[in-house]
């Protein structure tokens, strides 16, 4: 039953894989309740949405502010994940804006539209509660703790595959050319040392589309969800949506050199926290990395490291100790999570858009 006539607009920004995710996890509790639910978005973010049931997918990537805006003013409720520019220009519109934000313990300055938005989610992690204790003017009144938006896997299924997560290479101040540059040097640097009909490669349709092999494909939230639960052990970005994945799969993982400034803070969080299985950092490569500095900075060191001629040699030799290392365990250190912050967190991230459309 239909509880809700205002149209629903949903929105990623298009940084990372995160954002994009948390989306397409909200989305199955949300269709049922709202009779017009439409996406827009941009390049990497459609990947996991255009298989989902929208009543309108709206690609806006080549098109104009002006013609975004008239898609924008067709709807009533815009509900975003951290894309503050299109939550500006909505709530310029007229409409009321929802954002849902992972990063709250992150932000060197609170994005000044968040003050704005009219109901305010954030997912809980380390940091979260304080932040929002200690700086509570720089957010609005409508404020709502959520556990993480995963649920624990009670039954895994047998251990086939080993898989390889690039999610979250793409970001707007990258070129796709540094992101294949980074896939293609990790793929080669792992393949020797994995069966071929085990090895799952997943990473953007773009950044597949540039490494032109047919291991390497673009695989929708629920087909990830089947693999991981069949998987023995992983290779992944250590973005804040694969770091929860690997919590609710409690699934052994090597944690791949992070590929931008909040990566990078949060695979010293959960090393910091005795939480992670095992990890390749930059440093460990020659490339220490502050990365609480100026995001611009982070990711341009990262680049440069990402193309330098000794990343393929080195990468290889720490990521094969880092392999033996995972090979045999059965569980991950990184479940600990979900017992510091909970699950459901998709179930009441849906339940408060509900309540508020209705």
């Amino acid at each position: 039953m239909k509880t809700s006539e205002r149209k629903l607009l949903l929105n990623a920004e298009p940084f990372g894989f995160g954002p994009s995710a948390a989306v397409a996890s909200f989305f199955p509790f949300l269709r049922n309740a709202f009779q017009c639910i439409g996406y827009l978005g941009k390049n990497h973010t459609l990947d996991l949405q255009k298989d989902l049931p929208y009543d309108a997918l709206h690609d806006i990537s080549d098109m104009t502010d002006e013609q975004a805006d008239e898609i924008i003013a067709e709807y009533d409720v815009f509900f975003t994940v951290l894309d503050c520019e299109m939550a500006e220009r909505a709530l310029a519109l007229g409409l009321k804006v929802i954002m849902y934000d992972p990063l709250t313990w992150y932000w060197h300055e609170v994005p000044a539209c968040i003050k704005r938005v009219n109901l305010y989610l954030t997912q809980d992690f380390f940091g979260v509660r304080e932040r929002l204790a200690n700086e509570p003017t720089l957010f609005p009144p409508d404020v709502h703790v959520v556990p993480s938006i995963v649920r624990a896997v009670e039954e895994k299924e047998e251990p086939q595959y080993v898989l390889i997560n690039l999610g979250g290479l793409q970001n707007p101040l990258w070129s796709v050319e540094d992101t294949e540059q980074y896939a293609r040097v990790v793929i080669q640097a792992l393949q020797g040392s994995i069966s071929a009909n085990e090895l799952i490669i997943a990473t953007s349709s773009a950044v597949a589309m540039r490494l032109d092999d047919p291991r390497v494909r673009s695989y929708s939230r629920e087909k990830m969800g089947e693999i991981m639960k069949a998987s023995k052990y992983a290779f992944m970005t250590p973005g804040l949506g694969n770091i929860y994945d690997v919590a609710a799969f409690d699934l052994p993982t090597v944690w791949l050199p992070p590929a931008n400034d909040s990566q990078g803070q949060q695979l010293h969080i959960l090393g910091k926290h005795d939480m992670a299985d095992a990890w390749v950092d930059w440093e460990d490569m020659g490339h220490p990395i502050n990365y609480w500095d100026d995001q611009p900075r982070v990711l341009d060191t990262i680049r440069n490291a990402i193309h330098s001629a000794e990343f393929g040699e080195l990468f290889g030799g720490m990521a094969e100790k880092a392999h033996a290392t995972v090979m045999d365990k059965e569980t991950s250190q990184t479940s600990a999570l979900l017992s510091e912050f909970g699950t459901g967190g998709a179930e009441e991230v849906a339940k408060r858009v509900i309540e508020f459309c209705s």
